[in-house]
């Protein structure tokens, strides 16, 4: 019926192009899902007909980032907002992802509002994907757009019965009316709105609004300058060689940090070709010394520290035993798991957990602890003593979660961790005396999770 409609003709204009759909139709388990994913790899997906489907197969399970990855979110001031949807035409323009599931509610005489609050933002390592880079990957192939960006915060949709086609006491007509509970009703929730007036904001920070950029079909060259370039150069015309190439290899480092080794080595690749002169040397050997760990090369990331080390230390100070621990803190930081011997897995882990907690990676403690509890779980099974690191691990993830007002998956962690040191024990027993401990020594009131 309703495609027979204007609205139902064209109610995704932005499907073929860039778009921000609010995603409110998202449960607990898809915000996990891609959070999840999100902390790990750049999001694909395929967006059509008011309809988006997340490819979470589209990524290289060797390599975290390949296609790029997700830089630590940025947090702002806001306000809550608002706005109100009155027929159908406007539920698709929107909310089109949700508009199916909300449509029905305005065939009932009410009018829906979404009000919400933005927090912050997660933006991506890429500011554009062209189709060549992944075309080698068929679980690539259906996908039209990639999440560049995506807005943290809370939402709450409501349906407001109309009164003589007016909604009642709605935001901005403080006056015409007052709603009562009878006339108004919670349709969503996503985080908690009230939380955001807080100087914390610990339950602000789900995903609520994404930012789809179309996959770009043709190749472009990121330093072209003449003038109709589909892509003319990022960097202002003022900038000399040297500056550009500076520019380009911080670029590379954010790249590197937020875990996207495949493009930290291609700015750095840009960088050098502008200027590898003997100052710039050191410093870029360096960068991609890391970024060639984080890309999957572990070993060959770890050779070219060696030598940007060796560059550096000109006057030979450096002990075998100091360039040693250097290696040993780059391994564990960038180097991908399975790469770095099973004694040292533990530490990698526990040491990404405590760094995930300092920059607000809620999803990377817990895809770690995941990996702890993996890693212990195999230890015991071939009869060796869990890694230390490891069980310690499970800890670092609940205090990391609980810092993020994650708190039912804080308490999960407490408690496994928990189970984990008492392994010999009675687990019934163990688990409830656990569960004591953990109410009385945290106060839960605040949790909405």
């Amino acid at each position: 019926m309703l495609d027979e409609v204007a609205v139902g003709k064209n109610r995704c204009p932005d499907e073929d192009g860039d778009a921000r759909p609010f995603v409110v139709e998202w449960d607990a388990t898809d915000l996990a899902g891609f959070e999840a994913k999100a902390s790990r790899d750049l999001v694909f997906v395929k967006y059509e007909g008011c309809e988006i489907q997340m490819l979470y197969g589209c990524s290289d399970n060797g390599v975290p980032g390949r296609y790029g990855a997700y830089e630590t979110p940025i947090f702002t001031s806001g306000t809550v907002e608002s706005f109100e949807m009155r027929d159908q035409s406007e539920v698709y323009a929107k909310l089109p992802l949700g508009a199916a599931s909300f449509a029905g509610k305005l065939e009932v005489g009410q009018a829906l509002e979404l009000r919400y609050f933005v927090s912050g933002a997660v933006n991506s390592t890429r500011n554009y994907v062209e189709r060549s880079a992944i075309a080698d990957n068929g679980r690539c192939s259906a996908a039209t757009h990639f999440v560049s960006a995506y807005n943290l915060g809370a939402f709450r949709l409501l349906a407001h019965e109309l009164a003589g086609g007016q909604i009642e006491g709605g935001v901005g007509q403080a006056g015409v009316g007052t709603r009562t509970n009878s006339e108004s009703s919670n349709l969503k929730q996503g985080g908690d709105l009230d939380s955001c007036e807080t100087r914390g904001q610990q339950h602000c920070r789900v995903p609520i609004r994404l930012v789809l950029q179309a996959i770009d079909e043709t190749t472009q060259d990121l330093d072209a300058s003449a003038a109709g370039a589909a892509r003319p150069d990022p960097e202002p015309a003022e900038d000399t060689v040297s500056e550009r190439a500076a520019k380009l290899r911080h670029a590379a480092e954010d790249k590197g940090d937020a875990g996207d080794g495949a493009g930290c080595l291609a700015d750095l690749d840009r960088a050098d070709a502008l200027d590898n002169s003997d100052e710039t040397r050191v410093k870029s050997l360096w960068i991609r010394s890391l970024c060639t760990m984080v890309a999957g090369n572990c070993q060959g990331g770890k050779d070219m520290l060696v030598e940007a080390i060796s560059l550096a230390d000109k006057k030979k100070k450096l002990s075998e035993l100091q360039i040693h621990v250097q290696l040993n803190q780059a391994e564990l930081a960038y180097c991908p798991l399975d790469q770095i011997p099973e004694s040292l897995q533990g530490a990698a882990m526990f040491t990404r957990i405590r760094t995930a907690r300092s920059e607000n990676q809620p999803a990377l403690c817990e895809a770690n602890a995941e990996a702890a509890l993996e890693l212990i779980r195999k230890q015991r099974k071939a009869g060796t003593k869990p890694d230390h690191s490891a069980m310690e691990a499970l800890g670092e993830a609940s205090a990391c979660l609980w810092s993020r007002g994650n708190c039912e998956a804080a308490k999960k962690w407490a408690i496994q961790s928990s189970l984990e040191y008492r392994h010999d024990q009675d687990q019934a027993e163990a688990r409830k005396e656990a569960e004591e401990v953990w109410v009385k020594r945290y106060d839960e009131t605040g949790c909405s999770n």
